[in-house]
Formats: structure tokens, sequence, C-alpha cells
């Protein structure tokens, strides 16, 4: 008995040394690599076995307690039953870890007929502008289309977002029914807010790469619509349409594409200077001092979970003083790249090494800032390498690599125009706008190589750079703007007019293939408007007694509702338009009673709000606000705002606010660069609409497009789709 006490102590010690030595297992297999598969299938067989060995001296008391209790014929039956769970389990898990990627193909059809249908998304363009540019002769090809064809203002949605808006195009559906009512939404169960345009798969214990992201759109695009049809089709960096979808043809995901690190994109500053930057600051920032002429400092890749916890894995990042204006850098293994001051760099392909000799490619691009008086290196985020995806980002996968083949290595993320970067100080606006030209070259490649091969079925590409220039040199254009610098308008005037010429001479490529046979249609999902205050909704709600803080001096509330008073809260604010009630029964900790009184505070929500006005010049702040369930309808629209807001011109939600802040002003100047938006009231920021054929309806809605181009494809319109045919 003793010997076998020993025994037992010795298993215990052994199984408690290795965890203790064990390294971390990340959830990461690189991808088609069998050795990291097979690595994987040893650990999870040896955490098995190490499980079975620590348990099997109280199993083997349970079956002595059953044969003395009940007999050896029901001892043998739950040792038999036993056997048959461990083996299943063992058996199910091999069965998911090898199962083949889901990569069937699209249904092979013989498409004989010769329409083409070509959509041009161009993210922004706004009618305003374009009136005065088409009038001065600066769009020859916009006004071709104006007077031949079609122009119009188009009917954005409600609220005038990116994501919210595309949807509508794409689908023909409110958000009722597509299921997106804002950049952001919140989580009524715990208050958590929540991204829109793109969904983490936690149901993926074993991180398959094609199973790591969910589909946020609930309602199928036209290109599905086309596909059943057997219609061939191409669609490129369409936004809010990640993950890719399968079609006849090429599909590659624009606006929702994330790093590799499963973020929006978080840019790092390598850099000598060791002044604090301030608590506004965006980026990841690794300060270190030079050392001779090198320098070294460390690069954030993506959080790996092992046994011993989550950990981050990261790759070393040494620059070399080689002139007084050029460095040498080198990332992780990367092959080493010279660069100038004011120089950007092509694409560095990369790979974290987080363990277990798995490794996870990537790529950034680098711009050396300054040398003088300090370093300062901007690197982009982690991400995706189309010639080696972390995760699909196209449709076919295959065509991600194809494509950067054809073309050179491009950007995945979503939104790579780095804002962000910008607005801390770490790009020059002529960085910035470098950068711009850089990514427009990029998509014009891409849309060349694309459209040269398209001869039938449908075609549509979305150009978004547009959106965010405007963003941040729409002060050049607004001397109004408390921003407004005689200077800068001077230098950077031309930024937002030529980015309508580039447009405008896309166009002309795809007119000068025109014929009788083909429908082309050029679409802008919103306009733009200058951005003069912003306005803090949450603090407006405290102000009036709808919002309960537990601050000391009852304001101020800090971001994701980390101060609120739940038990007192009526009424909260997430995302840039939505307001929800605080309605019991819905939210976690819900005080308002759904039907009469929710109603109720509804109404007089809408009417107080209505009243807002500037402390400065005592103009309205709010154009209108929208009872949700009065403009929504479909399965979705229950897990939408109850209220949306609508801002007049000049006026938009206060950054922190979005995330669940109340600032200590309802109503301030807006100081940032971001000085132009589109996230108003829907009629102060309409999109364009223009076509080669004529419209039988005035007052186009961006809701519209989708039956349309069925319409041109004689695709019968869906019932599910609210929009109309055009044409």
């Amino acid at each position: 008995m003793m010997r076998k006490r020993r025994h037992r102590l010795v298993g215990l010690l052994v199984v408690g040394l290795c965890l203790c030595l064990a390294r971390p297992a990340p959830a990461y297999i690189d991808p088609g690599t069998q050795t990291a598969v097979v690595q994987m299938l040893a650990v999870i067989l040896g955490g098995i076995g190490l499980c079975i060995g620590v348990l099997i001296w109280p199993f083997k008391r349970f079956l002595w307690w059953v044969k003395d209790r009940f007999g050896p014929r029901a001892a043998r039956a739950v040792l038999v039953a036993t056997a048959v769970v461990l083996v299943g389990g063992v058996v199910t898990g091999v069965v998911v870890l090898f199962a083949p990627e889901d990569t069937e193909e699209p249904p092979k059809v013989d498409y004989t007929g010769s329409k083409r249908v070509i959509l041009l998304g161009m993210d922004g363009l706004d009618p305003n502008l374009m009136d005065k540019m088409m009038d001065a002769g600066e769009l020859p090809n916009f006004d071709r289309l104006r007077e031949e064809g079609s122009y119009s203002r188009l009917q954005t949605t409600l609220p005038p977002e990116t994501p919210v808006a595309w949807s509508g195009i794409g689908t023909g559906c409110n958000p009722g029914k597509h299921g997106i009512f804002d950049f952001l939404h919140r989580d009524p169960a715990s208050y958590k807010i929540l991204l829109s345009i793109y969904k983490v798969n936690t149901s993926n214990l074993l991180d398959k790469r094609e199973k790591r992201y969910l589909p946020v759109r609930h309602a199928p695009g036209f290109w599905t619509f086309a596909t059943e049809a057997g219609i061939p089709a191409t669609v490129i960096r369409w936004p809010a349409a990640f993950p890719p979808e399968r079609i006849t043809g090429h599909f590659l995901s624009g606006l929702g594409v994330p790093d590799v690190r499963g973020g929006l994109g978080k840019y790092s500053l390598f850099t000598t200077d060791d002044k604090d930057p301030g608590g506004a600051f965006k980026g990841n920032r690794c300060c270190a001092a030079w050392d001779g002429d090198t320098f070294k400092g460390s690069f954030p890749g993506p959080v790996v979970a092992g046994l011993t916890g989550r950990k981050e894995s990261k790759v070393e990042v040494v620059v070399r003083k080689l002139r007084s204006d050029e460095v040498s850098l080198k990332i992780g293994g990367a092959p080493e790249v010279v660069l100038k001051v004011g120089e950007w760099s092509e694409y560095i392909p990369m790979r974290f090494k987080p363990g277990w000799g798995k490794t996870i490619p990537a790529m950034v691009c680098a711009h050396l800032t300054a040398l003088e008086p300090h370093l300062r290196l901007y690197v982009s985020t982690a991400e995706v390498d189309p010639l080696d995806p972390y995760f699909p980002i196209t449709y076919p996968d295959g065509f991600a690599k194809e494509l950067a083949e054809a073309v050179g290595r491009y950007t995945t993320l979503g939104m790579p125009e780095d804002v962000n970067a910008m607005k801390d100080g770490s790009l020059s606006p002529e960085a910035f706008e470098q950068g711009m030209l850089k990514l427009f070259e990029e998509r014009k490649k891409q849309f060349d190589h694309e459209f040269k091969a398209f001869d039938k079925g449908l075609f549509a590409f979305v150009f978004d750079s547009g959106d965010r220039i405007q963003h941040m040199f729409w002060r050049t254009r607004d001397k109004e703007h408390p921003n407004y610098d005689a200077k800068f308008a001077k230098k950077f005037g031309h930024v937002i007019p030529d980015v309508y010429r580039r447009m405008d001479a896309v166009l002309g490529e795809v007119l000068a293939t025109d014929d009788d046979e083909t429908t082309v249609i050029v679409v802008s999902d919103h306009g733009f408007n200058t951005f003069r205050a912003s306005v803090g909704l949450n603090s407006w709600l405290v102000e009036n007694g709808y919002m309960v803080l537990t601050t000391p001096d009852g304001r101020n509330g800090r971001e994701l509702f980390a101060d609120v008073d739940w038990s007192r809260t009526r009424a909260y604010s997430a995302g840039f338009a939505s307001m929800y009630v605080n309605l019991k029964g819905r939210e976690k900790h819900g005080i308002v009673e759904p039907g009469e009184e929710q109603r109720r505070l509804c109404d007089e929500l809408i009417d107080k709000l209505r009243q807002l006005k500037d402390p400065v010049n005592a103009q309205p702040v709010i154009r209108n606000v929208y009872l949700a369930s009065e403009v929504y309808h479909g399965e979705h629209a229950r897990n939408g705002p109850d209220l949306v807001v609508g801002f007049r011109a000049g006026y938009r939600a206060e950054d922190s606010n979005v995330i669940g802040a109340a600032p200590a002003q309802i109503v301030a100047d807006n100081m940032s660069l971001w000085t132009g938006d589109h996230l108003m009231d829907p009629h102060v920021v309409p999109g364009v609409f223009f076509a080669n054929r004529k419209l039988r309806r005035g007052s186009p809605r961006n809701i519209d497009v989708a039956p349309t181009v069925l319409q041109c494809l004689s695709i019968q319109r869906p019932d599910s789709m609210d929009g109309e045919p055009l044409f």
C-alpha cells in the first residue's frame, strides 16, 4: 500500500513539473503546415494523457465503490461507458482537427449572356463639390454621364455611416433587415460596446483559420443573387462584407478586415524622444536611446493562448544610422530595408514566432519621419500578407495570393489610412498624403488587373480613400472652422479636388469600353460636410437627469460606461447616432418598463433633444431625432437603437461619447485634425448616383441600387429587398 501511494505521489509530482515547465501552445496553426498540426495533436493527446494520469486514482476508488454497492457487472458497465466516451472524444478531436477547410467552389456555369453591369463605388463623393467641379469642366467624364445618362443626389441611410450605407447599397434593405445600425453596437446583457464591422468566432476553439470570424451582415448582397443565377461576378473591397462571400468569381473584402492581432489597426512609433506624448496618443510608442548608431525596440504581434496563459508575440526592430538622412531597418527575420527621411517603404513581410515551431505571417510598411533631433520611425500595424494570408480575405481563398502575384503586395486592412497617426503627429500631412497616393495606386493596379479580365456579368469595385482624405483635409474648404489655418489651406487645398479628378479618370477608362449592352453605375454612400463642433449626448443625458453618474461631482463620466449608475439611469448613448432606453427585461439593469413608459420616455427625449442649442451661436445642434420603430423594420430591428440622432451640418457626436463616456462639455469646438464628416442627418449629406441610362423616376435611394443592378442582369427583384429598380 505504501509503495502504491509513493508511486501516485511521484506521478503527481511529475505532472506538476510538466505543467510548470510547459511552454505556451499558441492557438494558431500555420496554414498548410502538417508539422504544426501534428504538434498540436501531440499537445492535445498529451494533455489527455496527463489528465487521465491525475484522475485514474479517484476513478479507481469510484469503480470499487460501484462494485461493492451494485456488483461486478455494474462496475464493468461504468468502465465500458467511460472508455467509449474517452475514445469518442479523442476521435472527434482528431476529426475536427484534420477536417479539410471549406474550399467548396461555386457552381460552374456557362454564362452566354453579353450583358455587363459595372458598378463603381466611390466612398464619400459629395454632390455639392461635384456640381462645382463639373460646372468648371474639371470632371469631364462625370459631366458626360450627367448629360447623356443620369445624375442625381442619392438618398443615404439613417444614419449615413459607411458600414450602414454600403450595406444598404449592397442588399437593398433597411438596417432592420441587414442588421448593421452604426459603427458600434452595444450588448444589452452587459452594456459592452461592440464593433459592427467584424465579429470574432468565439466557438472556434481549435482556431481554424477559415473559421476565425463570423458574418456581420444578415441580408444577402446583389452578388449572391447573381451567383445563384449563374452570372460571373467580381466584387473588390466591398465594405462590411467580411468574411469574404462565395460568388462565381472573385471577392475581396474591404472595410471590416482586421489586422493579424484581431483589431482595426494600431501603428507603432519608434523614437528616441522620451517626452510624454499625452493621454490622447493612439499608437504603440517604443522609446529608447541610441547605442552608438543602433536603435533597438520590439514590435507587437498577435496575442496567443497557451498552457500558461495568454502571451503577446513580438519581433525585434533594429535601426542603424547609415548617413545623416538614411537608415537601415530590420524587423524580425525580414530582409533589411534602407529608408531615407520622408520616404515610405514597400511592404515588409515578417513572421511572428510564438513557440512550438509555429509562425504567424504578416506584413508592415514603414515611414522614416525624422532622424534629428530625434529618431521618429512610423511602422504600420501588422496586417494580413496577401501572399500568405493568416485568415481568408478573399473568395476563393487563393485569389488573395493570385492577385498579389499579379500586381504586387497590397494592403488588406479594412481601413489602412492611418488617420490616428496623423492626428497624433506621428505622420505629417505630407506623409499622410503620400501614403494615400500609394494606396490609390495599389487600388488602381487591382482595378486595372480585374477590369482587364472582365468581359461579361457583374463587376463591382469600391474606391474608399477619398473618404479618409476628406475627413482629414476638409478644413482647407471651411474658413469658419475653429481649426482653420490659411497656410495649411493654401498648401493642401489641392488634396480633396485631386481625389475627385482621380475618380473621374477611372470613370473615363470604364466609359472607353462602354457599349449598348453595358450598364455603368457610379454611387457614393454619402456626401461630406464640415465638422466644427462635437456633441456629448451622454453629457446632455446627465445634465437632464436621464443618466446618473457615480463620479464625485456627478459629471464627466469615463469611457465604456465606467461611472454609470444603471439603477438610476433611464437612457444612454453608444455609437455615433444611437440612443437606447435602459429597458427592463432587455438591458442587464434595465429600469424602464416596456410599452407605455418606454414610448413616453422616447417622445420626451425626442422633444427635448430637438431643442438642444449651441451655447456659442444659439443655433440648433440636432436636425431631427427618429424613433427607430418607425424607420426600421425586419427581424433584426429589435437589436437596433431606440432613437437615432440626426445632427445638423457642422455637428457630430464627440469621440469619447461614442464609446460610453460623458465628456465635461455638451458642445465643444472641434480642434482635431479630423475636420470633415458625414455622421449627420441623412438630408445633410446625400450621396451621388450616375448612370449611362436614364432614370425612370427621381429621388433615388441607396437601397434602390441593388434591385437596379439585378434588373440590369435580368434577375427578378427578391421580395426581401426594400428598394425598387430605377430604370
